[in-house]
């Protein structure tokens, strides 16, 4: 007799798109978007190029293989799998929302998009098992009371309560949710990957700060910021008056 998971992997084979409910279709796109951003994201981190420059430099060179993504380098699968894995693990790790993926929502690094059906919910506590790592984000994206109340209840929100509390960063019509999401996408990335990069990562610093240690960082950040390649061809293109041209 075949394995349960086999026949699932059969049926799943079978499938077609007409198949899919409007919702597993919406869930899909959200979380294409979000792995996508991940990995971008995952491009910029230690872990990440550690990874390309590791898989670039043993597996490369192999009549097939497959693609490292955003670097582009063809290496064997295996080494295409574990470089663009560790961009998407490491990327991830940057998203405090990810644990609040739903039907109707598509997740860019540091910004949520939900389409107007979307719902969000932590149900843990209805089978038992409170959602204490959803926790952690949701307490701090949303009024303590609040959040403590989508905890202790289950009960989900509709998208247009979560825009009002500040849990998504804006509502459009589910069938403009993935065009919406690649415009922001496309707007964020016209600017310079490694400023987007170290202004987040000071961001997240400075959050839980003191104000005065919460200015240090900031003040470490922007020297550290003025002196990079993109600050300097930025801050020459506005004298001259012409679009800038980012190297990162």
């Amino acid at each position: 007799m075949e394995s349960i998971s086999r026949q699932l992997a059969q049926w799943v084979v079978g499938l077609s798109y007409d198949d899919l409910p409007t919702a597993v279709v919406d869930r899909a796109k959200g979380v294409t978007l979000h792995s996508l951003a991940s990995v971008l994201l995952g491009s910029q981190t230690r872990e990440g190029q550690q990874a390309v420059q590791l898989m670039t430099a043993e597996e490369s060179g192999v009549a097939q293989g497959a693609t490292i993504m955003v670097d582009g380098t063809k290496v064997t699968k295996g080494g295409a799998a574990f470089a663009n894995a560790e961009m998407a693990m490491s990327g991830g790790k940057l998203d405090s929302f990810r644990m609040l993926t739903h039907p109707g929502t598509s997740i860019l690094p540091g910004a949520f998009v939900a389409a107007e059906t979307a719902a969000f919910q932590t149900p843990g506590v209805m089978i038992g098992l409170f959602c204490s790592t959803p926790m952690v984000p949701l307490s701090r994206a949303i009024p303590t009371k609040k959040a403590m109340e989508m905890l202790l209840t289950g009960r989900p929100i509709d998208a247009h309560e979560a825009e009002r509390l500040g849990l998504v960063n804006r509502v459009v019509p589910a069938e403009r949710l993935a065009d919406e999401t690649l415009a922001l996408a496309a707007e964020i990335i016209a600017y310079s990957a490694e400023t987007i990069a170290m202004g987040k990562q000071a961001f997240y610093r400075q959050l839980p700060l003191p104000i005065e240690a919460a200015y240090d960082v900031a003040r470490e950040t922007m020297t550290a910021n003025a002196m990079t390649g993109d600050a300097q061809e930025g801050m020459s293109a506005f004298l001259e008056k012409r679009p800038p041209i980012f190297k990162h």
